[in-house]
Parts: C-alpha cells; sequence; structure tokens
C-alpha cells in the first residue's frame, strides 16, 4: 500500500506531550455544551449546531482544505465557489449533528417526532432466516442516532468503537450512545470477537460502518471513481455467518427531521470466495456513494479517505 502524500499539506501538528490536556479540555467543553444545549428546543439546537459548523468552517482551515481536496476529484464540474459553498453546507451539517446529539436522550423518548423509517420492514424480514444481520451505515446526517432507530425498531445487537483514549471523555461519549437495545463493544477488546459471534448466534444485528479509511482488513474499491481503501468486514461476516446486509442510510430531511431508509444489499447463499468478498464490498461501497450523492452535503468530507491507495494504481 502507498500514502497520498497531497494529504501531507492537512496534516495536524498535535503536541502528545498535551495530549491529556486536550482530552481534559473537550471533556470539560463536551459537559457545558450539552448543559446548553438542554435548556433549548430540538429547532434551536439545530441553529445552534449550524453557527458552530460556521464557526468551525472559519476555524478549521486544514480540515477545510481535506473536504476540499477530496470534493475536487469527487465533483470536478463544480467550480471552486461552489465548492467552497458545499464543504461549508457539511460543516454546518455535522454542526447541527453534534448539537442533536447533545440532546439525544430526549429524541429518544419521542423519536417519532424527530425521524421517520422508510421500509423498516426489510429489517425484520431479514432476521427471520435466524442467522442474524449486518446493518450498515455512512456517516451521513445524524450517525448518532442509530441507536434510537435500534429502539425504535425492536431491534438489538453491537456496534464496535474505537476508544478515544481517555476514560472520562470515553465515559461521557458512551453514556451519549448508551442503550439497552445495543451494546458498544471497544475495538481491539479481547472480548470483540466473542460479542461478535454471540451476535449472529442469538439472530442479533451487527451495526458496521464502513465509509472511513481505519486500520482494519481491508480491500480496494472504486469510490467516487477513485480507489479507496474499504473495511471488508461486511462482507467477510455476511459469508461467514450466512447474514444478510441491509444498509441503515439516514438524511436531514428540509424541515429538520431525519429519514432512515432501509435496503436489502446482499443474502445468502453465498460462494464464500475472495473474490465475491470484493464484489460484495464494492457493491455495498456503490449504494452507499449513490446516497452522498443525493445529499452531498451531509458527508463527513473532511475525513482522509483516499489517504491509503494500492502500490499499483491500476489494480
Amino acid at each position: 500500500m502507498a500514502r497520498n502524500n497531497t494529504y501531507d499539506a492537512f496534516k495536524k501538528n498535535k503536541s502528545s506531550s498535551l495530549k491529556k490536556v486536550r482530552h481534559i479540555s473537550e471533556y470539560i467543553i463536551l459537559i457545558l455544551m450539552q448543559k446548553f444545549a438542554g435548556l433549548w428546543s430540538f429547532q434551536r439546537n439545530q441553529r445552534f449546531g449550524k453557527w458552530f459548523g460556521n464557526l468551525a468552517y472559519l476555524l478549521a482551515r486544514k480540515d477545510r482544505g481535506v473536504a476540499d481536496y477530496q470534493m475536487g476529484f469527487c465533483f470536478p464540474e463544480l467550480s471552486q465557489n461552489e465548492r467552497d459553498q458545499l464543504v461549508r453546507k457539511t460543516f454546518q451539517s455535522t454542526g447541527k449533528t453534534l448539537f442533536e446529539t447533545l440532546i439525544v436522550q430526549r429524541i429518544r423518548k419521542t423519536p417519532g417526532k424527530y425521524i421517520r423509517l422508510e421500509n423498516e420492514e426489510v429489517v425484520h424480514n431479514a432476521l427471520q432466516a435466524g442467522h442474524g444481520l449486518v446493518l450498515l451505515f455512512g456517516h451521513v446526517g445524524n450517525w448518532e442516532l442509530l441507536p434510537t432507530i435500534y429502539e425504535m425498531l425492536n431491534i438489538e445487537g453491537i456496534a464496535v468503537e474505537s476508544p478515544v483514549g481517555d476514560n472520562k471523555l470515553d465515559d461521557l461519549l458512551l453514556s451519549v450512545r448508551k442503550s439497552d437495545n445495543i451494546l458498544m463493544v471497544p475495538r481491539g477488546d479481547r472480548s470483540s470477537a466473542r460479542s461478535i459471534l454471540n451476535c449472529f448466534r442469538n439472530n442479533k444485528v451487527f451495526l458496521f460502518a464502513m465509509d472511513q479509511d481505519t486500520r482494519v482488513k481491508s480491500v480496494f474499491v472504486d469510490f467516487f471513481n477513485h480507489k479507496a481503501s474499504t473495511a471488508k468486514g461486511a462482507a467477510t461476516f455476511a459469508q461467514k455467518f450466512s447474514a444478510p446486509v441491509v444498509s441503515a442510510f439516514g438524511a436531514r430531511l428540509p424541515d429538520g427531521s431525519h429519514l432512515y431508509t432501509f435496503e436489502l444489499l446482499s443474502q445468502p447463499p453465498y460462494r464464500c470466495d475472495e473474490r465475491e468478498e470484493w464484489e460484495l464490498t464494492q457493491h455495498y461501497t456503490a449504494q452507499l456513494e449513490k446516497h452522498i450523492r443525493a445529499y452531498p452535503d451531509q458527508w463527513v468530507w473532511f475525513h482522509r479517505r483516499w489517504k491509503i491507495q494500492p502500490d499499483d494504481p491500476d489494480s
């Protein structure tokens, strides 16, 4: 594998010696923001989130640069001014996601006021075979609502998450995501493999994100006409446990509410070979790309998605 050196221009030089200080600061800021957000309505928090996103757009120069760079080759038909507007809207959307998440416990009390589900029968039909289910999502709209989606669907399962590395900050993030319907399993934890195995054996739902370049077993597939290192776990688990794969793609609608749509992407029987593993991963990625193209201002464009490249670009 090779690195895309273009990203070096946007590298953040964070001092490792100040890591603890940063985590403490982030914890205090989040606690204060959570208390502040709790005073206001859902709609008012969305307005605060938009304002916060505008501020981040102005201050986070390197993240803004990453987003603009990636949009440049994903949407070559856009002018620089059009890209600038789209990048700003991306920051606004992420700000709204943050402030919505700060009051997620309120949303959970009456989720139907804020969230609409479409084709939810796809999930329940897929579980009838008794082999569990892989539920795919991308960081579009507000992905932090997914534990609430589990509750609305009356399903149970697990999700693997990457701890920040600070106990207080990790506990705070877990408190936001905590639900009786979904167990958060730390990535790399000794118990994670057993939790995944039990999830499928007990006909539960494994929540899986596949739109970021993380240090997991991956394959290169086409994503916006460029090679992207993509986690192959969804296909691997589908093959291993004869499990269906369903997409759970969300989007924030013009009125501020959220729509989650479910679609069956694959189901057994599988061939269970490496070629199929790649084909499935490519298929899942293509469906995610289709969704992002429908809501381009709601995806996290500042994640360094194409940082890792194959040694042979034509492979």
